[in-house]
């Protein structure tokens, strides 16, 4: 018959085998690889956030440029993205149905946006609700997500030295 100390340690090598959440089986003392975090323990391929993703791609016939939205948006938005919108607006601001006039090819991306999309605004959509619905919303049919995985730091960068975030930023490539 086996001691306690035998039970034990039955236990403890039974426990240490099973897989929970995630962590590695087997051996206590295995790592999972690390992960590769853009601009952390990876480089940043969008060091400027919103204009280097945001560019004209011909190879998949997708101009996804902010000043190439914001010029069908000046026009009129589609009514899925209207729709879609509407769900990540606050009660008591309404939506035209097209984006007031604005110069995006010479303006400072997303600073320039935060002038009227503040947190605060009471007549348009505050843009962090905007862009995290718009970006982290729809699985395999949203492009952030089926392209760049809704990698959070091709946004949101860390100043690794102060471990304060911030978002990228500057004006389009042309």
């Amino acid at each position: 018959m086996p001691g306690s100390w035998q039970v034990t340690f039955a236990v403890a090598v039974a426990v240490c085998s099973l897989p929970v959440d995630g962590f590695p089986q087997g051996d206590p003392q295995a790592q999972a690889p690390l992960r590769q975090i853009p601009g952390v323990t990876a480089p940043d391929q969008f060091p400027r956030g919103c204009v280097d993703c945001h560019v004209n791609r011909p190879d998949l016939k997708l101009d996804v440029r902010i000043s190439t939205l914001m010029k069908q948006w000046q026009d009129t938005v589609t009514p899925d993205l209207l729709a879609k919108v509407r769900g990540f607006t606050p009660a008591g601001i309404s939506l035209k149905g097209k984006h007031p006039k604005f110069d995006a090819t010479v303006a400072d991306i997303p600073k320039s946006c935060l002038t009227c999309h503040s947190r605060t605004s009471t007549w348009a959509p505050p843009f962090v609700r905007l862009l995290h619905g718009l970006h982290l919303v729809g699985g395999a049919q949203n492009h952030f997500l089926a392209m760049f995985q809704g990698e959070c730091t091709h946004c949101h960068k860390l100043n690794s030295a102060t471990g304060a975030w911030s978002l990228g930023g500057g004006t389009e490539k042309r």
